[in-house]
């Protein structure tokens, strides 16, 4: 009997540290958690507002804040009463500026797809000049494909003066004194060697209406005024649509660099005396 009991005493040890050491070498796997990402997370938030009568509640973001020149401004638009992330829709957004004795507009792209894209709807707006947000405000219409109504809200916007200057307005007496806005804009930071450039021509109809260009010629001429010299191999821009000419820009050294823009029409040069500063 003693030793049927010692047998039994000893297989028991023999299961515990079995089933100790298979503990010890297989511990539980630590699950991370994953970090949620948004299109918007490295975006600056320009403020929300609701679009009343569309039962729909628009924020507005932009990747940096707004100046003077060209901007682009993203809207994600919710249902005001569940919450939901609406995708389906018409989304315009009217930039207004109101100096007490006279409004204006400015040039503004508003997207034609009625389908959100990454979850926003993407406009870009063109500033024609500073101001604050009891001056300048963001009509926004929207047709709402959710329930099929349609509203209006408004959102006041500060823009500030861009330095250096990314807008020019010029008067062009070779075309029927046509009043035109210049816009320039890189898509990354300037750098020594071959940079991609981008304008955008839009002609001030009547304050109001502010249609894209796309019938000009442009050239460019990037000079360094501290050293007297140009530089090779620039690619003069080339209309791509909706009024924007893109082109290529070669900086062969660092400092300060004024890119001259030169206008054409027919052949007959328009403007040869307007430029942009780009330090590198």
């Amino acid at each position: 009997m003693k030793n049927i009991t010692k047998y039994l005493m000893l297989a028991g040890m023999a299961i515990l540290i079995v089933a100790c050491k298979k503990e010890e070498t297989t511990p539980e796997a630590i699950v991370e958690p994953v970090a949620s990402t948004s299109p918007t997370d490295n975006m600056l938030k320009l403020g929300e507002t609701y679009i009343l009568g569309a039962n729909a509640k628009a924020v507005l973001y932009s990747p940096k804040a707004l100046v003077t020149g060209y901007n682009e401004v993203y809207a994600a638009l919710y249902d005001s009463t569940d919450g939901t992330k609406l995708l389906n829709g018409h989304f315009d957004i009217m930039p207004m500026m109101d100096m007490g004795t006279m409004q204006h507009s400015c040039p503004v792209e508003n997207t034609e797809d009625t389908l959100a894209s990454n979850g926003l709807f993407k406009s870009a707006v063109v500033f024609s000049m500073p101001g604050t947000s009891t001056q300048w405000s963001l009509d926004l219409s929207f047709h709402n494909h959710k329930n099929e109504k349609h509203g209006e809200g408004s959102l006041g916007v500060n823009i500030a003066a861009s330095s250096p200057i990314r807008i020019k307005n010029v008067v062009l007496a070779l075309d029927s004194n046509a009043k035109v806005l210049i816009s320039m804009f890189q898509t990354s930071t300037a750098k020594v060697g071959i940079n991609d450039i981008e304008f955008t021509l839009h002609k001030n109809m009547n304050n109001i209406s502010f249609p894209a260009i796309e019938d000009y010629t442009m050239e460019i001429e990037p000079t360094m005024p501290s050293m007297g010299h140009g530089s090779p191999n620039n690619v003069n821009p080339v209309h791509s649509g909706m009024g924007h000419y893109k082109g290529k820009v070669n900086f062969t050294m660092t400092g300060l660099w004024n890119v001259k823009v030169k206008l054409y029409k027919n052949g007959i040069l328009l403007s040869s005396d307007q430029y942009f500063e780009i330090t590198l």
